[in-house]
C-alpha cells in the first residue's frame, strides 16, 4: 500500500522479461568489457518469485563480466516466496547475501500496510535463511499508520534472536499514487513524524546495544558486514543497472564527469529493445551528488577521495557555505560527517551546503 515501484502480476510476461534482461546483460558486457564486478545485486523488488530464472541469469552475468572471486552476491526476498527452491536457485548462483521485507512482525500492521506476508511465514524465512546463508538482512519499517511502540519493541527483540548480519529501519514515506498516499489525503491515514523519529531512535539504540554500527542512516551492520552495494553507492563508485526501469552512474572524463542512464519503465517497450535515456552529469553537479551522498554516511564524505576525484579541495570549494552549518558537521583531518544529534534534519544541512 505504500510502495510505488516498478510490480506486475501477470506471470506470463516473466518469460519475455528474462530474454529481455539477458540480451541486455550480454550487450553491457561487451560495452564494458574490462571492468570487475565486485558486488551483484539482485532487486528491485520479489527476485525471489523469478528462482526458475536464476541458471540462466547465472549463465548471462558470469559468461559477460569479470565478477571477482569475492564479490558479494545479494539477493532481495519476500518472506511468502522463501522456498526450498527459492533458496537452492540462489545458492547455486553463488549468493552469498539475502534481504527480507519484513517491515513489521505485527499481523494487524503487515495487513494494514498491504503486505502479502504475516509474522509466521516472516519468522519461518529467517530460520529457513539464516541457517542457509551467511549473511542475511532484514527490512522493518517505523512511522506505520496505527502502529504502537510496543509493535516497534517486539519486532526488535524478535530479530535479535536470529543470527543477522545486517538490519535496515526506513521510516515511511508516502509517495504520489500509492493507496496510503491516498488515504492520508483523505484524512483515513495519519503519520505521526515525531513518533518515528522516537521509534528510529529507539531500533537504534537497541541494535546499537546488540553490536550493530549504524554506517548509513537507515542501515546497521555488525563489524565488517556492511553491503557493499549500499556503501558503493554512497561513496560515488560506478554502477551498472540492469533491467526495466534500471539506473546505471558511469563516469567518464573528457569534459562529461560522469552519466547517467536510466532504463525504461514501460514493460513493452524494454521487451521490444527501448533504449535508455542518458543525463550528463558535470563535474560541478558531480560535487554536490557527491556531498550529498557522502553525508549521508556516519564515517562522512572522505575528503581524500573528493580530492581525487575532483581535484580540488572540499573545504576549499564550500567554504563560504561551510561557514554556515559547520555547527551540524564534525569536521575531521580526512573527513566531514553530520554530527549523529542533527541526522533528522540532514537534508536540510545539506541543501545549506550545496
Amino acid at each position: 500500500a505504500y510502495c510505488d515501484f516498478l510490480s506486475f502480476c501477470d506471470h506470463r510476461t516473466m518469460a519475455a522479461y528474462f530474454d529481455a534482461l539477458c540480451a541486455e546483460i550480454r550487450e553491457k558486457g561487451e560495452k564494458y568489457e574490462g571492468r570487475t564486478v565486485t558486488s551483484i545485486y539482485i532487486g528491485g523488488g520479489t527476485p525471489s518469485i523469478a528462482h526458475a530464472y536464476f541458471p540462466r541469469l547465472k549463465e548471462a552475468v558470469f559468461s559477460s563480466f569479470c565478477v571477482a572471486k569475492d564479490a558479494e552476491v545479494s539477493v532481495e526476498s519476500n518472506p511468502e516466496s522463501v522456498t526450498d527452491d527459492f533458496i537452492a536457485a540462489a545458492k547455486d548462483f553463488g549468493v552469498n547475501r539475502v534481504s527480507l521485507g519484513v517491515q513489521s512482525l505485527s499481523d494487524k500492521l503487515l495487513h494494514r500496510i498491504g503486505r502479502a506476508h504475516d509474522r509466521a511465514k516472516a519468522l519461518c524465512a529467517l530460520d529457513m535463511l539464516t541457517r542457509a546463508f551467511p549473511r542475511v538482512n532484514a527490512d522493518v519499517m517505523v512511522g506505520l499508520p496505527d502502529q504502537q511502540e510496543t509493535d516497534v519493541r517486539e519486532t526488535i527483540e524478535t530479530l535479535l534472536g536470529y543470527d543477522l548480519s545486517h538490519i535496515s529501519c526506513y521510516s515511511l514515506i508516502l509517495e504520489k499514487g500509492t493507496r496510503l498516499y491516498h488515504e492520508a489525503r483523505k484524512g483515513k491515514c495519519v503519520i505521526d513524524e515525531d513518533f518515528a523519529v522516537d521509534m528510529y531512535d529507539l531500533v537504534r539504540d537497541r541494535l546499537a546495544a546488540a553490536g550493530y554500527d549504524r554506517y548509513e542512516i537507515s542501515n546497521f551492520s555488525k563489524a565488517g558486514e556492511a553491503c557493499r552495494y549500499n556503501l558503493s553507492v554512497w561513496q560515488y563508485a560506478d554502477y551498472l543497472g540492469l533491467g526495466l526501469g534500471a539506473s546505471s552512474f558511469l563516469k567518464e572524463g573528457r569534459g562529461t564527469f560522469a552519466r547517467r542512464y536510466r532504463n525504461t519503465c514501460d514493460l513493452a517497450g524494454y521487451v521490444a529493445g527501448r533504449r535508455p535515456t542518458t543525463q550528463r552529469i558535470s563535474i560541478e553537479a558531480a560535487k554536490k551528488e557527491y556531498v550529498m551522498l557522502g553525508l549521508r554516511l556516519s564515517e562522512g564524505l572522505s575528503l581524500d577521495n573528493y580530492r581525487s576525484l575532483f581535484g580540488s579541495d572540499f573545504l576549499s570549494d564550500y567554504a563560504e557555505n561551510l561557514a554556515k552549518v559547520s555547527s551540524y558537521l564534525k569536521i575531521a583531518p580526512d573527513s566531514v560527517s553530520i554530527l549523529s544529534e542533527y541526522i533528522y534534519v540532514s537534508n536540510s544541512i545539506i541543501t545549506e551546503l550545496i
